[in-house]
């Protein structure tokens, strides 16, 4: 079995940065609309980091370099999958007028 190159490290390490990412910003919204740019920035890196973890499989016949790249595309796919169910169903309700009112007047508490 041989050892992994360096150079596919990286991309197991931005698979589980923008997971981290993702599930930050998802947790971290205090309101439903606050982060959807970001989940939608994310998404779309998380398919292109497939499409070079793909292609790095294309380079590497080894099992086990397959092996770590098939991992790192599940990652990035749970990632992409969970972005885009949370974003589409926020939209809905972003999409609607009394949330747009409510947003565009000040608070109370701002007074």
């Amino acid at each position: 079995m041989s050892p992994l190159p360096r150079k596919l490290y990286l991309s197991g390490t931005v698979a589980l940065l923008f997971a981290g990412a993702s599930a930050w910003y998802i947790l971290a919204a205090l309101t439903p609309c606050q982060n959807l740019t970001p989940l939608t920035i994310l998404a779309t890196l998380s398919a292109f980091l497939i499409s070079v973890c793909l292609r790095q499989m294309g380079r590497h016949p080894q099992r086990n370099i397959r092996l770590y790249l098939s991992a790192c595309i599940a990652v990035a796919a749970i990632t992409l999958v969970v972005d885009f169910h949370s974003v589409r169903s926020r939209r809905a309700v972003c999409g609607t007028p009394q949330w747009m009112q409510q947003s565009i007047l000040p608070s109370r508490s701002q007074q």
